[in-house]
């Protein structure tokens, strides 16, 4: 033991570490029919618990119009895109959650907006309990439509693939 530390040691450390960090949990924003007036993102995003931490993924067709962040309540209701936080129009967008408070996302399509394409998400601390009582994270998101039907909807499919066809994660979450 004199020149370092033990492999052990550090395992114990890196694995007692990893037990108290939080969960960190991706959303696909509609679940099967991703960004779109057909998936209720207001009934799919009800029960949702939102971390710091999180990632949000909007799947949408790219012409479509996309999504936008807007700063507040006011342009959220009013479907008010004209000033926006950000705007993504790419098809697949990654939003990271890195900060307490509410995010307003609308559609880029005023009609699609005022038909209910707007998300509010209220992000909150992670929950992680102390040595004695492992680990704890904030309770599991309410199932999604595809969950039920044992497989994956084709906007989770895509995102998955894109964002890592090598990663063997990835690979296991959808042969569930």
């Amino acid at each position: 033991m004199a020149g370092g530390t033990p492999a052990g040691v550090l395992l114990l450390l890196v694995t007692a570490g990893a037990a108290a960090a939080p969960v960190r949990r991706h959303h696909v924003v509609g679940g099967d029919p991703g960004w779109a007036v057909a998936s209720d993102v207001l009934a799919w995003s009800a029960d949702r618990l939102f971390t710091v931490g999180d990632v949000l993924w909007f799947a949408y067709s790219a012409e479509d119009g996309g999504v936008a962040e807007v700063g507040g309540e006011g342009g959220f209701e009013a479907c008010a895109a004209g000033s926006p936080v950000g705007t993504y129009t790419d098809g697949l967008t990654r939003v990271a959650l890195d900060g307490e408070g509410s995010r307003y996302f609308v559609s880029a399509d005023a009609a699609k907006c005022g038909s209910g394409l707007k998300l509010r998400v209220d992000v909150r601390t992670p929950v992680v309990l102390g040595k004695d009582h492992g680990r704890a994270a904030a309770p599991a998101p309410a199932p999604t439509p595809w969950a039920s039907r044992g497989g994956r909807g084709a906007a989770t499919q895509r995102a998955c693939v894109l964002l890592c066809s090598a990663c063997v994660w990835c690979l296991l979450f959808m042969a569930i």
